[in-house]
Order: structure tokens, then C-alpha cells, then sequence
């Protein structure tokens, strides 16, 4: 939250707390209802993953499982993945292997997703049209590589050089195994879901951003959130933290907004997607918890 406080007093704390005021309670709920969409589209995608690994699980305890993962999405060492596993292995039998592959499938639906999304935004920057069909022939490559076991054991062999040699063989396995699932009908679900489940997110931003009075293209807004999303997975930082909200500001300042309130509109963003999310995380953990009080 430290983050949030520089980004009050760097752009004028008091006109910052008059553009926060402007978001009321109606506007509030539509942006928890969107983010709640968002992650149903994606545990949805987490079980057609699970599935296709021959490991199925009601919609039910696949969203359980997925959005209790959520409770450490802001903790290093992706805390959250390893307890999803190890829950599937106690709960459901799934092999470690499994899961893991799973969630490489996962992020690579939401890394090809949220590539798509960005082109949205793409108009406002210097060449931007060129950048767009850069991205768009990316994701047209990674899903052709997907689609094919010779393609796919092809790039496996180049990225093994650079694992350790004593990760070497896991992470070949692992690689291919997480390819299979993202093939197929696997795949179209699993990347038509992740879009649908960001531009959820990301047409929450358009709303904060109208609720601020800001004029700005619904497809830049949305770009914009995938923009900033994509760049704060870069750094490799738990949830982004620090580096989705300072790249979210600047593009949303080049965009036309003033610094208060795309300040303001940053902090809206992220409290209402990542820290809900930790939030539902954490709830749903206790929830679980005492239940096994009660039946146990």
C-alpha cells in the first residue's frame, strides 16, 4: 500500500481524495461484480485444463481450489500455485505434475490473452499500429508452436539450455505436458475464456476512469489495463506490485488523464482486482477451515 500513498502525494494528495470520493457505492459494485467474472472465467478455464489432463473436478471445488490460491498472489516464491497443488494432490489425487502443468498452460492462456487485449491501446502510442500486428503475430506464432508436439519439443530443446542442467529433464516434461493441455479444444477455451475474463477486468478500468470525469476510448482503457498487467509480470514481482501501478499511472497520464486522478483511478483498479482478490482468497481459506472444524 506504500505504493498507493506515493502515488497520493506525487500527484496532489488532496485533489487525489476528491477524485477517489467520486467513485460511489453503485460504481464500486459493478467494478467487484466484473472482477468476479473475471476470476470465474478463469477457474472455469482452470478445470477445462484439469480436465483435459484427464483429472476432472466439478465446477464447485475447481473454483474452490483456484480462488483459494488467490489468498497468496502478493507472497514471493508463487506460494499460491504450490498450495493449489498441494490441495489437488490431497483433496482430488492430482499428481504435482499435473497441477504444475496446469498452471503453465494457465499462464501462458493469460500471457496470450492480455497480448490480444493490448492491442487495444495500441493507436495512442508513436507507431502503435506496427506494435499491434508485432503482438498479434506473437500470439498467432506461440499458438501455431502450441498446436504441434514437433514444434512444441522444438522449442522445449532451446529453452532447457538456459534451465539448469539438475531442472533440465523435469522442466522438459513439465513443458510438454502443459503444451498438451493448451491444444485443442483446451486451448480455444482456455484463451476464449482468458479474454473474455480480462476484458472484464480491463473494461473496469474504462469505468473508473468515466466515473472520474476523464475522457478516454473504451479500447484504450481496456488496452491500457493489459498493458500494465503484462508489464508488472515482467519484473517478476508477486502480483506486480509497484510496477503494474507506476506503469498503469504513466499510461494513463500519456493517455490524457491528469496525474490526481489517474492516481486515484490506479489505486480503484488494484484495490478492486488484486486486493480483492487476496481478500476472497483469505475467505474462502476460512471457509474451508471451518468447515473441517465442524465435520471434523
Amino acid at each position: 500500500m506504500g505504493a498507493f500513498v506515493a502515488l497520493a502525494f506525487w500527484s496532489d494528495a488532496a485533489r487525489f481524495g476528491e477524485a477517489l470520493g467520486r467513485v460511489g457505492i453503485g460504481e464500486l459494485a459493478a467494478l467487484l461484480a466484473l472482477s468476479v467474472a473475471n476470476y470465474a472465467t478463469r477457474a472455469e478455464r482452470w478445470r477445462v485444463f484439469l480436465a483435459s489432463a484427464g483429472h476432472p473436478l466439478d465446477r464447485r471445488a475447481a473454483a474452490a481450489n483456484y480462488v483459494r490460491g488467490f489468498a497468496w498472489t502478493t507472497t514471493p516464491g508463487k506460494v499460491g500455485e504450490a498450495a493449489r497443488a498441494l490441495e489437488l494432490k490431497r483433496d482430488h489425487d492430482v499428481p504435482y505434475a499435473v497441477s504444475i502443468a496446469a498452471l503453465l498452460a494457465d499462464r501462458l492462456s493469460d500471457v496470450l490473452g492480455l497480448a490480444l487485449l493490448s492491442i487495444l491501446a495500441l493507436a495512442f502510442i508513436p507507431h502503435g499500429g506496427t506494435v499491434a500486428i508485432c503482438v498479434a503475430a506473437g500470439v498467432a506464432v506461440a499458438l501455431w508452436i502450441a498446436a504441434s508436439d514437433r514444434r512444441t519439443a522444438a522449442l522445449v530443446r532451446v529453452l532447457v539450455r538456459v534451465v539448469p542442467h539438475r531442472f533440465a529433464a523435469r522442466f522438459e516434461a513439465l513443458a510438454r505436458e502443459s503444451s498438451r493441455m493448451a491444444r485443442g479444444g483446451p486451448l480455444t477455451i482456455g484463451l476464449a475464456l482468458s479474454v473474455v475474463g480480462w476484458a472484464a477486468e480491463a473494461w473496469a478500468l474504462h469505468l473508473v476512469v468515466a466515473s472520474m470525469g476523464a475522457t478516454m476510448p473504451v479500447e484504450t482503457a481496456m488496452g491500457i489495463y493489459a498493458i500494465a498487467l503484462l508489464g508488472g509480470a515482467l519484473l517478476l514481482l508477486p502480483g506486480g506490485l509497484g510496477s503494474t501501478e507506476a506503469l498503469m499511472l504513466f499510461l494513463l497520464v500519456q493517455a490524457g488523464m491528469e496525474p490526481a486522478a489517474a492516481g486515484a483511478a490506479t489505486v480503484v483498479s488494484r484495490v478492486t482486482t488484486l486486493w480483492f482478490a487476496v481478500g476472497l482468497g483469505w475467505a474462502a481459506l476460512a471457509w474451508k477451515g471451518a468447515a473441517r472444524k465442524l465435520t471434523g
